[in-house]
């Protein structure tokens, strides 16, 4: 598998007005879920790439990150490691269901890795 990018997300200082701005400016249908909340976005169907706005509560500075899909997370950090680049967060896994880190390329622009969970382990 080619790693590609597969999700986008901005945390905000205001999830539900930022929210409410892209859907204004841009048409895109928004779902409200969880007890963060977090906002769904459908961006485009066809080929488009969907993402959410929430709004953060410290853990992660405000920022923008785009989600790249790799077979393995915790290969990719060593690799971002090995580059002399910082692992912001993780490797974890979230309900069995993804794992995820988030590093910090060259530039400071921060991304998420994403792939099959670990299965416990931590």
């Amino acid at each position: 598998m080619k790693p590609r990018v597969t999700f986008w997300e901005i945390n905000a200082q205001d999830g539900p007005a930022l929210t409410g701005f892209y859907r204004n400016v841009f048409g895109w249908e928004a779902r409200e879920e969880g007890s963060i909340p977090i906002y769904n976005l459908d961006s485009g169907g066809d080929g488009a790439i969907d993402g959410a706005i929430f709004t953060g509560r410290g853990r992660l500075p405000t920022h923008r990150c785009l989600y790249v899909a790799v077979e393995d997370v915790d290969a990719t950090c060593e690799l971002v490691k090995r580059e002399g680049r910082p692992i912001l967060q993780g490797p974890f896994d979230i309900q069995e269901r993804v794992r995820l880190a988030f590093f910090e390329d060259p530039e400071g622009h921060m991304i998420g890795l994403t792939g099959p969970p670990r299965g416990g382990e931590e």
